[in-house]
């Protein structure tokens, strides 16, 4: 792996949605640190959808957002601490009135921040940043995830050369 999958070229925080997050999900119980859970291969098995995924949004131009990237991210909207369940989905940010094709999930984002960050696997970055912001919390405890903007590199979903970048809802200090 070459270190600039590793190194942040680019972040900002922009104001922007709502969205809806449309694409094929799981809910699996929040356990990644126990060495005999098979949570993270349950995640990763809707990697095996995405060119139905892709090919199936892609049709609906006229839902195309100004964020046209798609890619998996882990939700928190069932999570409780009974059932710990996280989510997550991969599929596109798609306009907040979009049909949810048949077979589809569907996450809605509402108006707010997004910390972007570019370069590679750039998370923990990211969240540096935010948690030095004087203006910004990281709120990726309602949503984040990785984001790709050239899919014909993702090869297996995992190297994606670069071309991979990491959203986190966060809010403004000030509106807390």
């Amino acid at each position: 792996m070459e270190s600039n999958q590793t190194k942040l070229e680019k972040f900002e925080v922009v104001k922007c949605g709502p969205y809806r997050f449309i694409g094929k999900a799981v809910y699996v119980r929040n356990d990644w640190g126990n060495p005999h859970s098979a949570t993270g291969e349950i995640v990763q098995s809707v990697w095996k959808a995405k060119d139905w995924i892709f090919k199936t949004l892609d049709e609906m131009t006229e839902y195309t957002t100004a964020e046209p990237y798609g890619g998996g991210i882990y939700m928190w909207d069932k999570y409780e601490e009974k059932n710990q369940l996280t989510g997550y989905i991969i599929g596109k940010f798609m306009k907040v009135d979009t049909p949810v094709p048949n077979g589809m999930d569907y996450f809605d984002i509402p108006e707010g921040y997004i910390a972007k960050g570019w370069g590679g696997y750039v998370e923990g970055e990211v969240k540096d940043i935010l948690s030095k912001s004087e203006e910004y919390i990281d709120a990726s405890c309602f949503w984040g995830g990785e984001v790709f903007n050239d899919f014909d590199s993702l090869g297996n979903g995992i190297n994606v050369d670069g071309l991979c970048g990491y959203f986190i809802s966060c809010t403004l200090k000030e509106s807390l």
